[in-house]
């Protein structure tokens, strides 16, 4: 697996990783009252989420790619398929 190809399953997996991760720990406001919204978070902690995100999508590549070493995925044959 090339370079760019591992950095374009990085940035798939990131993503899909992200939106699995955003509703972790989520607390809602309870009050109510003029500039409350009763489905936004009290505390967002986007950086640990970033950070969690990042490291798990790290992890899931490194898989991804011992299976490409181990010619268990063969990227080339799912490349040149005929459909």
């Amino acid at each position: 697996m090339d370079f760019l190809t591992a950095v374009f399953i990085y940035f798939l997996i990131w993503w899909m990783v992200l939106f699995t991760v955003l509703p972790l720990g989520v607390e809602r406001h309870t009050e109510d009252g003029k500039g409350y919204d009763a489905g936004a978070p009290r505390k967002a902690d986007m950086k640990r989420k970033f950070i969690l995100t990042s490291l798990i999508s790290l992890g899931i590549l490194l898989v991804i790619y011992i299976l490409v070493d181990m010619d268990v995925i063969n990227l080339e044959r799912i490349y040149k398929s005929d459909l």
